[in-house]
């Protein structure tokens, strides 16, 4: 019999420090999550097409319902049909701030501390980000940060929305870094993790004399604070190998076709893979996978030449 076809909900991440997840769902909702830790061996068919997530639904800080789509829907851009980003209550979290809408299980969620960080990238680009207390070290584990610093306590999400849009505005900031430039960063950046790191507490120290220098009308109950994230043990051979420039670009996209590989480490939603046996670290856009149907198998992704073996 066939494997079954598995919905793919991106790399999960634990709420504290431990081992990411494959996040797959079959036909009922089930999960069949893959484990991602190093020298797992994970091999699957990615079958066409690009299917909505769902919606959430918030009862409080606590507690949330994840709704699969009810028309299963085809979605050719995003994670989301049209009906299901209109239903979702977490999307009002963003601009709650200057809105005042949400959802009374939003409204709880919102009504509890949160943290400003600022963290910075392969690439050397810097962001700054908030977090919410319970997911303070998977929100930066989620995003791939290769250095981070908590700049700021804040009593609730309207609070901490605030202090990010003025950080944005006076030191310019980004909200975003998308997942390839993250990905581009680890394979052409010419920078070294103990490089971006500097530049990472370069970045947080002139946002803490920013807000150092707030009144507290504007500050409403927030406090400055000094505190280092701790990178995921999972990314380790990454960030090896990203000092050494010795990554090697997966030789395939994983929104298509068949793959097959040994999971070396992970960063974020970007994997790390051996190929046949060799020592190389390959990195692969892992979130293509997202809303992609998988089946899992023995498969085999071939091994390419690699550049550096050539001279």
């Amino acid at each position: 019999m066939e494997n079954p076809a598995l919905l793919c909900r991106g790399i999960r991440w634990p709420a504290s420090p431990g081992s990411p997840r494959l996040a797959l769902d079959d036909a009922e909702h089930r999960g069949h999550d893959a484990a991602l830790d190093p020298g797992t061996r994970l091999g699957f068919t990615v079958l066409p097409g690009r299917w909505c997530l769902g919606h959430q639904l918030i009862q409080d800080r606590t507690h949330r319902t994840l709704v699969p789509c009810p028309d299963q829907a085809l979605v050719a851009t995003g994670t989301q049909c049209t009906a299901c980003e209109a239903a979702d209550q977490s999307r009002a979290m963003h601009d709650f701030h200057r809105s005042g809408r949400a959802s009374p299980g939003l409204r709880d969620y919102l009504d509890q501390p949160h943290w400003l960080y600022v963290a910075t990238f392969a690439t050397g680009t810097t962001k700054i980000g908030t977090a919410a207390g319970p997911s303070k070290w998977r929100r930066l584990a989620e995003q791939g940060a290769i250095s981070a610093r908590y700049v700021a306590w804040c009593p609730d999400g309207a609070s901490v929305r605030i202090l990010e849009d003025l950080v944005t505005g006076r030191l310019g900031l980004t909200q975003q870094v998308r997942a390839n430039s993250k990905v581009r960063g680890l394979l052409e950046s010419h920078d070294t993790s103990a490089r971006i790191d500097a530049l990472n507490a370069t970045s947080a120290d002139s946002v803490r004399s920013l807000l150092a220098g707030l009144g507290p009308g504007i500050l409403a109950g927030s406090r400055v604070v000094e505190e280092t994230w701790k990178a995921p043990d999972a990314g380790r051979e990454l960030l090896e190998g990203f000092d050494a420039q010795a990554l090697q670009p997966y030789p395939a996209s994983l929104a298509e076709a068949a793959h097959g590989f040994e999971v070396a480490a992970v960063s974020g939603q970007v994997l790390g893979v051996r190929l046949g046996g060799q020592p190389e670290i390959f990195v692969a856009n892992g979130a293509l996978l997202k809303g992609r149907k998988l089946a899992l198998g023995d498969y085999v992704t071939d091994s390419p030449p690699v550049q550096g073996a050539l001279f």
